[in-house]
């Protein structure tokens, strides 16, 4: 689309979606014939989508025996996050491999 500018104030002119070839300049109000041609619409490239149909929702790494409390799918991906502090117990955590629901286990602590 191609710029047009007011011969007067030389102000941009906005663009008409119209088959007229006039244009009024919004800041002096000059009545302006248009040269050229105007394009009322544009081509867009179309995104490509990356990775389409390759990933699925179930989680891959859950390869351990155990039921979801929450979707009742019956395998668990294992996450240790660890200790904290020397006296402390790992921190493991139980992740479905469906709804990715995190359950802890270990030692209880009240």
């Amino acid at each position: 689309m191609a710029l047009s500018f007011c011969s007067k104030c030389k102000n941009i002119l906005p663009p008409q979606h119209s088959d007229e070839n006039f244009v009024v300049c919004p800041k002096c109000g000059l009545l302006q014939k248009i040269k050229g041609d105007l394009i009322s619409t544009e081509n867009t490239p179309k995104k490509i989508q990356k990775g389409h149909g390759i990933g699925s929702d179930e989680n891959v790494c859950a390869t351990y025996d155990h039921t979801c409390k929450r979707c009742g799918y019956s395998k668990a991906q294992v996450i240790d996050m660890g200790v904290k502090y020397s006296d402390e117990d790992n921190l493991i955590f139980l992740k479905c491999g469906k709804c990715s629901f995190s359950e802890r286990i270990g030692r209880k602590t009240s």
